[in-house]
C-alpha cells in the first residue's frame, strides 16, 4: 500500500465516511463545489484509487459506476503511523512521545495515552 496524495486522501475519507457505494456525482456535489473542480478531474482521481488498490468499481446504470473501498480506513491509517515511525522516529514509539510532551497535551489527551498503555499491558477496565 502506498502513500495517498492530499487530494486523493480527501477523497477516501469522504468515501469512508459514506454508505458504499459511491459516485462520482456523490462526491461532486460535496467536494467537487468546495474545491471548484471539475468533473474530470474528481474522475481521474477516482481512476488513480482504482489504479492504486483503494478503490474497486462497478458499472452502474447507464453511464454510472459505482465504487466501493477495498482498503479501510483503519488499514491505511495504521499504514501512515508505521511509516510516520519509521521515518521521523526510528520506528520508537518514546520518541514520538517525547515529541508529544513539548506539546500542549490536555487532561484528555493524557487519560487516553494512560487508557491505551494500560490497555497494551493487558488490563481491561479504564483508568
Amino acid at each position: 500500500m502506498q502513500r495517498l496524495p492530499d487530494t486523493e486522501f480527501e477523497i477516501m475519507e469522504f468515501i469512508w465516511s459514506t454508505q458504499p457505494p459511491v459516485t462520482t456525482s456523490m462526491v461532486m456535489d460535496t467536494l467537487g463545489r468546495e474545491r471548484s473542480w471539475k468533473l474530470q478531474t474528481v474522475v481521474t482521481l477516482f481512476g488513480r484509487l482504482c489504479e492504486r488498490g483503494f478503490l474497486r468499481v462497478q458499472k452502474g446504470q447507464g453511464r454510472s459506476h459505482l465504487y466501493y473501498p477495498i482498503i479501510s480506513r483503519q488499514d491505511y491509517l495504521a499504514m501512515e503511523t508505521e511509516a510516520f515511525l519509521d521515518r521521523y522516529h526510528n520506528r520508537s514509539v518514546a520518541s514520538l512521545l517525547a515529541a508529544l510532551g513539548d506539546a500542549d497535551l490536555t487532561d484528555d489527551d493524557l487519560a487516553e495515552l494512560r487508557n491505551f498503555v494500560h490497555n497494551a499491558q493487558g488490563g481491561t477496565s479504564g483508568v
